[in-house]
């Protein structure tokens, strides 16, 4: 699965934490990216989710690709 940081903060109207742990997004955060779209206004983005060490999850999100930094996959770095 393609893995990204997140840089920016994410409004919360666009973040569900409905089946997560209760966390909020913060910048830093490592997130899997689940699929992408094109937001009404015309911009890309995607649903993410974070999930903790315990493989649980912490929050999912709609983000705007702005707000995220792809990461290297890991098989190669």
């Amino acid at each position: 699965m393609k893995r990204a940081r997140l840089i920016a903060a994410v409004p919360m109207e666009r973040v569900d934490t409905s089946g997560g742990d209760g966390s909020t997004p913060r910048v830093g955060d490592i997130v899997d990216l689940d699929h992408g779209f094109t937001f009404h206004d015309g911009r890309q983005g995607g649903i993410v989710v974070c999930t903790g060490p315990n493989g649980r999850i912490k929050w999912s999100a709609d983000v705007l690709d702005s707000e995220i930094e792809f990461l290297p996959d890991e098989g190669n770095t």
